[in-house]
């Protein structure tokens, strides 16, 4: 009879430790981290008064970019996009991107985001003030200013599409910058989830300085513009300087 072979006891795994517990995670949160910043949604900060008073100097709003994958953009939405309108090289997309996640530079492509006023092929003109798509007067109830003088009439080109800022009369907009072609569409803006009244100039990052007839930039000596909403505290001082009223509003019904 044959004698059966004794099993040798199996060899428990040996379980990860926590350092290599730790890195895993890490890893796994990072990688989840750079998909949705990347594919779902992205964070930015209002640098400008060209959105007043839909949006102000300091609104920390929530764009998503999924929607952007399955349509194209709409007249009325408010879109961030990519600007210069330029292709980059790989090095200059992960500067960017870093860039966008570390805070907005001053050099290189940027982040804008304005509203859509025009699609391929519409007619776009302003008359008296007022903006007038494909012969009809557009009803903008969020405008709080005129557009300035006259201008147009212009034809939107194929897949380009014409933004403005709701500051019409201080918005560098489609008017200068020129129509904003598809692939550098980014995200549509949804919701303003955290507002904070600046305490230094947007444009130069510098402190305010008093002077007789109001505040002054002193970095670059210009007055406060309008939709710039200084606040002259301390930055310390976040319970004076926190919109709790903004927190939590849906960008598209800011009016």
């Amino acid at each position: 009879m044959a004698k059966k072979k004794l099993s040798s006891p199996r060899k428990e795994k040996k379980k990860p430790g926590p350092v290599y517990r730790t890195i895993r995670d890490v890893i796994i949160i990072v990688v989840a981290f750079v998909v949705i910043r990347l594919w779902v949604v992205e964070a930015n900060v209002i640098p400008s008064g060209s959105d007043k008073d839909t949006l102000l100097v300091g609104d920390y709003i929530l764009a998503e970019k999924v929607m952007y994958h399955f349509r194209d953009p709409r007249p009325g939405e408010i879109i961030t996009f990519i600007f210069p309108y330029r292709d980059m090289t790989p090095g200059q997309a992960v500067r960017f991107f870093l860039r966008n996640i570390l805070g907005e530079s001053r050099t290189g492509p940027r982040l804008l985001i304005k509203r859509v006023v025009g699609c391929p092929g519409d007619n776009l003109e302003i008359k008296d003030g007022v903006l007038h798509r494909n012969g009809k007067a557009v009803d903008e109830p969020y405008v709080k200013t005129d557009a300035g003088g006259d201008w147009g009439p212009y034809e939107v080109p194929p897949d380009r599409y014409f933004v403005m800022g709701d500051n019409r009369y201080d918005s560098a907009d489609s008017r200068f910058i020129g129509p904003v072609p598809r692939k550098y569409v980014t995200a549509k803006a949804e919701i303003i989830y955290f507002s904070l009244t600046p305490t230094t100039c947007p444009k130069h990052g510098t402190p305010i300085a008093r002077a007789d007839d109001g505040w002054q930039c002193s970095g670059g000596g210009e007055e406060m513009r309008l939709g710039w909403d200084f606040e002259p505290v301390s930055p310390w001082r976040f319970d004076r300087r926190i919109r709790w009223s903004r927190m939590g509003k849906l960008v598209g019904l800011l009016h």
